[in-house]
């Protein structure tokens, strides 16, 4: 069966204009159609530029048709209560309606802002809207270009296009453009100080300020990071000459006495030729041995230099030697050889800058992944979390299916994940803290159950649950601690937020109110039920009273009484409506079974005292034993009772009275 998609996105994008002036930009927006009830949905990315926190947004929404390019404009329209930090962006989890029912794309702004301070900031009726500037390429005829690639080779960013400042805004060197108040590109992840000091040519060094004496802070628990073995590059074997060069004979003529001295005769032209003959012969020997015999013997010694280790000098006699057998491989071979050596010896920095010279060579590719992936493991093992990340970042973009990259990312988002946790501890705002710890979780959620990693992430939404229990975030807090299970006193901090925003909305009409009360009613929550009984508009106090020798006493299960008609019921029942009190029934059960009915303030009064006997109720029973008197709300009926109060009666026999007698009678 095929899955079905409730909502259909209808287009997105990013915005071109901002007001300069704003504290709040609108940078992405995503109009989606649900399919079910057939609205339309707004979803905005905004960035909260000032150094305030937000707590209302009011947007100015331009509706545009592409059907019959008719333009609608929304004004003032809320979205859902936010809670922007200062530089933080927000809104992407809130949906708008958007009510002209064939809008196609849409242009926001915020037109009012509320800060959690009370003030407000209103757009201006002149709308001074800035564009984007164009990013600007850097190309390869840029006097600049040389120098903008070898710093971006380093920092390990794109060097596309030059950083650029705006007000309000900043372009990365990937082309993104940024809030001012954001540190890092919304798309690359480069650091904005790092591409200010590095990438932009005219930036000037600030003049060094006084620093500040150094606060001592308690040292956070040290967290255990793994070690990471750098890679090496497996040992060569040692080259041997696959061309042995035997040993050169050269046969010598015998040697013939000496000819008998014999008259001087004169010279005979066939001599003349023989020796101008051995002498061309000569010659040609000799070039041929320069022709073929030199290059051999050059050839011979390059090989030696190779496995002597002397790269520099191989590679060059390998360059003069040109096409000469596998010369073109062997300088290949000098210049990779060499730059493992310079790896083993853990310079990988400057194996790095070797690669770059050979990028196209056959191994490059892998060497040059195993240098970034090592100097990531030595930043790590370091402590430089930040410069390992951006070998991480590196390897995920040049060479994202390097074997060994998810174990080092593992590691970093682990340390991470730390690192943000002890900052949060330290944080002095509440909501920084709670921002700090979500960091912190998806750091650790990121690192793939590495180590305790599940631990860690519970215990940050632990503090989260705490936070958010002081700061009065009571429901937030009862869905993180629900999450929670059994995790410490998740529980127990539960059922406390539970009935903590039970009594602040006893009076409001809040379902969320009374599942929070039935819940901790069954779970035996200390003062649940009489909660829950004031939630259903019934606020009471009862009590017996007896009347004996002018005094009043309140009747208990200890008390003891034996004449009813001194007893007395005072009661008090919160008004529900304007109209009066709840109607109280009151329900009585004597020691000899006997039970019966009345009701107590049957006026609609909220408060009184109502005599045993005006209740009609029985003023002398037959039994010694417990009477139990019940209060219930009559519109609920006697399903549970509010109060129950009970005293001991104490059953008294009557003495008949004599009749008189007449004095004057005789007596028998």
């Amino acid at each position: 069966m095929a899955s079905y998609q409730r909502f259909q996105t209808v287009s997105s994008g990013t915005q071109n204009l901002f007001d300069p002036d704003s504290p709040v930009w609108v940078s992405r927006y995503r109009l989606s159609l649900d399919l079910e009830s057939g609205k339309r949905l707004l979803q905005l990315r905004m960035v909260n530029r000032s150094d305030k926190k937000i707590s209302r947004v009011f947007l100015r929404i331009k509706c545009f048709e592409a059907t019959t390019r008719k333009a609608t404009v929304l004004e003032l329209v809320p979205m859902p209560a936010v809670l922007a930090l200062p530089g933080r962006a927000f809104g992407e989890r809130s949906l708008v309606e958007i009510t002209p029912p064939q809008t196609s794309f849409v242009e926001a702004f915020a037109q009012r802002v509320v800060f959690s301070d009370g003030t407000a900031w209103d757009e201006s009726s002149t709308r001074n809207y800035l564009a984007f500037a164009e990013p600007v390429p850097v190309r390869t005829d840029d006097p600049d270009y040389g120098m903008l690639k070898e710093r971006a080779q380093q920092g390990g960013v794109r060097n596309s296009y030059r950083f650029h400042t705006q007000k309000g805004v900043w372009t990365c060197t990937c082309g993104q453009p940024n809030s001012g108040a954001s540190l890092r590109c919304d798309h690359c992840g480069a650091d904005r100080l790092w591409l200010e000091k590095n990438m932009d040519p005219d930036y000037r060094e600030p003049a060094p300020t006084p620093a500040p004496e150094p606060v001592q802070q308690p040292a956070p628990a040290p967290q255990p990071a793994p070690v990471v073995v750098p890679i090496l590059p497996a040992p060569q074997a040692p080259q041997v000459n696959p061309y042995p060069i035997a040993p050169v004979v050269i046969t010598r003529p015998s040697p013939r006495p000496e000819p008998e001295e014999e008259e001087p005769r004169r010279g005979h032209p066939g001599r003349v030729i023989a020796v101008i003959l051995a002498i061309v012969l000569l010659c040609a020997g000799a070039w041929c041995a320069w022709r073929y015999l030199r290059p051999y013997l050059r050839y011979k010694d390059a090989v030696e230099e190779l496995n002597a280790g002397n790269y520099e000098e191989a590679q060059r006699i390998f360059e003069d030697l040109g096409d000469y057998r596998d010369s073109p491989e062997r300088i290949t071979q000098a210049q990779l050889q060499k730059i493992r050596d310079v790896m083993k010896d853990g310079n990988y920095a400057q194996a790095l800058e070797l690669l770059k010279a050979v990028k196209d060579l056959p191994g490059a590719d892998e060497l040059t992944a195993d240098c970034v992936y090592s100097l990531g493991v030595v930043a790590f093992n370091e402590g430089d979390l930040d410069a390992a990340w951006t070998y991480v970042r590196r390897l995920e973009e040049e060479y994202p299916n390097y074997e060994s990259l998810p174990r080092l990312r593992t590691f970093c988002y682990y340390n991470s994940g730390n690192r943000k946790a002890n900052e949060a501890a330290s944080l002095e705002d509440a909501e920084a803290r709670i921002l700090a710890y979500e960091d912190a979780i998806y750091q650790f959620s990121m690192a793939e159950g590495y180590g305790d990693s599940a631990e860690r992430m519970k215990e940050c939404s632990y503090r989260i649950g705490i936070e958010q229990m002081n700061m009065g975030e009571l429901t937030l807090a009862v869905d993180t601690f629900t999450t929670l299970g059994d995790y410490k006193s998740s529980q127990q901090y539960k059922s406390d937020c539970m009935f903590r925003y039970a009594q602040l909305h006893v009076r409001d009409t809040d379902q969320t109110t009374m599942d929070y009360l039935d819940e901790l009613a069954e779970a035996g929550y200390d003062g649940a039920e009489e909660l829950r009984d004031r939630y259903n508009g019934v606020g009471f106090d009862f009590r017996l009273i007896a009347s004996q020798e002018g005094e009043e006493q309140g009747l208990t299960e200890q008390s003891e009484i034996s004449d009813l008609t001194e007893i007395a019921i005072r009661y008090a029942v919160e008004p529900t409506d304007e109209n009066g009190a709840v109607l109280v029934l009151v329900r009585y059960t004597l020691p000899d079974g006997r039970q019966g009915r009345g009701v107590l303030n049957s006026d609609g009064s909220a408060s009184g005292m109502k005599r045993w006997k005006e209740l009609n109720f029985p003023t002398a029973c037959t039994k010694t034993g417990t009477i139990r008197v019940e209060f219930f709300d009559s519109a609920r009926g006697e399903t549970e009772a509010l109060q129950t109060v009970s005293f001991q009666y104490v059953h008294q026999e009557s003495i008949p009275e004599e009749d008189p007698v007449d004095p004057q009678t005789p007596t028998e």
